[in-house]
C-alpha cells in the first residue's frame, strides 16, 4: 500500500536498492543535485529552490514535521554521499549501527563518538539535532560507512514528538550498545 504521505520513492530509494547497491550499475546520484542538497544544510525547508525537485513528502503548511524531516535527510544524504563511489544509503543499517561501527575502528576514538552521539540523542531541538547528525555524518562519510536514510527520515520525522524523540533515542542506543537477542548470554544447560 503506497505512502499517503509522499508522492513516489524518497530520493535515495530511486538509486540504491534493498541490497545497498545501485539500482543500475554504477549510476549514482548526479553531483548537481547531491550539491544542492549540501546547500540545504542549515537552511529552512524549501528554501533551496534547487532542491524543490528533489521533495517528495505531501504537505498541507510551510511548518510541516514531514518537509522538516525529508530536507535534513535529503541534506544529510547529500553530505554523505558526495565523493562516494558506493551508496551510502544501505537498508537495515541505523544510525546507532553506523556509529558502533566507526567507533570500533582503530584510528577512531570510541569515547569521542560516543560523546558526538550523546549529544544527538540527547538534542532539545530538531535543529540541534541536525547540526549533531551533521558532524555525525561527515564521520561516517570519510570511513565510507553507510546507514539507512530511510529509517533516518522516519526517526526524524518521530523527533517532532517527546514521544517519537524517547522512541528514536531507545532505538539508537540499542542499536550503538548492540543489545540484541543473539548478543545476550544464555545460561549452559
Amino acid at each position: 500500500m503506497p505512502d499517503p504521505g509522499r508522492r513516489g520513492k524518497w530520493y535515495w530509494e530511486k538509486y540504491i536498492d534493498d541490497e545497498g547497491r545501485w539500482v543500475e550499475a554504477n549510476k549514482s546520484p548526479s553531483g548537481q543535485h547531491l550539491a544542492a542538497m549540501r546547500r540545504g544544510l542549515g537552511k529552512p525547508p524549501g528554501s533551496v529552490p534547487q532542491m524543490w525537485p528533489l521533495y517528495e513528502a505531501v504537505v498541507s503548511h510551510e511548518g510541516s514535521p514531514r518537509l522538516a524531516a525529508e530536507h535534513a535527510a535529503l541534506c544529510l544524504f547529500g553530505l554523505h554521499q558526495q565523493s562516494q563511489r558506493t551508496p551510502m544509503h544501505t537498508p537495515g543499517v541505523g544510525l546507532g549501527a553506523a556509529l558502533r561501527r566507526l567507533s570500533r575502528l582503530d584510528n577512531v576514538s570510541e569515547e569521542a563518538v560516543t560523546r558526538r552521539f550523546n549529544a544527538a540523542a540527547t538534542a532539545t531541538s530538531f535543529d540541534e539535532l541536525v547540526e549533531h547528525l551533521r558532524r555525525l555524518v561527515t564521520q561516517l562519510r570519510s570511513k565510507a560507512i553507510p546507514l539507512d536514510y530511510t529509517r533516518l527520515h522516519r526517526d526524524l520525522l518521530a523527533w517532532s514528538t517527546p514521544d517519537g524523540q524517547a522512541r528514536a533515542r531507545r532505538r539508537w542506543g540499542m542499536q550503538y550498545h548492540a543489545w540484541h537477542a543473539t548478543t545476550v548470554d544464555t545460561p549452559a544447560t
